[in-house]
């Protein structure tokens, strides 16, 4: 009988000693699940991690290529506006050439009238009235014309009147008496508006 004690005394030491041992394992695995539903949690939250890496990665790749993307945009808007800027200082110095090529052909024609009426005065007027003609030619041939003349309707559009003179003839009225200054229009577009006098009632 004392024997059977002694068995069962064992036995019960035995089992508990498995048990100290078995929280021992579980104690020294920090993390380690304890039950099902924990470890359907942790599998979850492993798998949200796994999709926010792969999304982390994913935004970091396209973030990049749009760097990219704008740094090449970038250099071709500066490109862009180097090509505007010398075309534009191109176009300005041929135009500034067109400009200025009838205006040297009119110094020419004044230095030959200068020279000619040097030893002929009566000739200045004739050589004057050549280098208007000519001036004239080389503006019409830019497609620049003349306006306002004497006897013309007077217009507004075109033409700017400093005064009125009494109308001597009912015909007249709101025609061009005088010009001060003529006009001149390109492609019916407005340079300089002629100054007159008009006849009004």
């Amino acid at each position: 009988m004392a024997d059977d004690t002694k068995t069962d005394q064992k036995t019960t030491e035995g089992l508990l000693d498995a048990s100290q041992e078995a929280n021992v394992d579980a104690v020294t695995e920090p993390g380690a699940p304890e039950t099902a539903g924990e470890q359907i949690e942790l599998d979850l939250l492993r798998s949200e991690l796994s999709k926010m890496q792969t999304a982390l990665a994913q935004a970091k790749t396209e973030a990049g290529e749009m760097k990219d993307k704008y740094l090449r945009t970038r250099a071709e808007l500066e490109n862009y506006r180097r090509r505007v800027t010398q075309d534009l200082e191109r176009a300005r110095e041929a135009g500034l050439e067109s400009a200025v090529l009838p205006v040297l052909t009119v110094y020419d024609d004044l230095e030959r009238a200068l020279s000619v009426s040097v030893d002929d005065p009566n000739k200045i007027i004739p050589g004057i009235e050549s280098v208007r003609d000519g001036l004239k030619r080389n503006l019409e041939s830019l497609g620049i014309k003349e306006v306002g003349s004497k006897g013309e309707r007077f217009d507004p559009d075109f033409h700017e009147a400093l005064s009125s003179l009494p109308c001597p003839d009912e015909a007249l009225s709101g025609t061009i008496a005088e010009v001060f200054q003529v006009g001149f229009v390109k492609n019916e577009k407005l340079v300089r508006p002629a100054r007159v006098v008009v006849y009004q009632n």
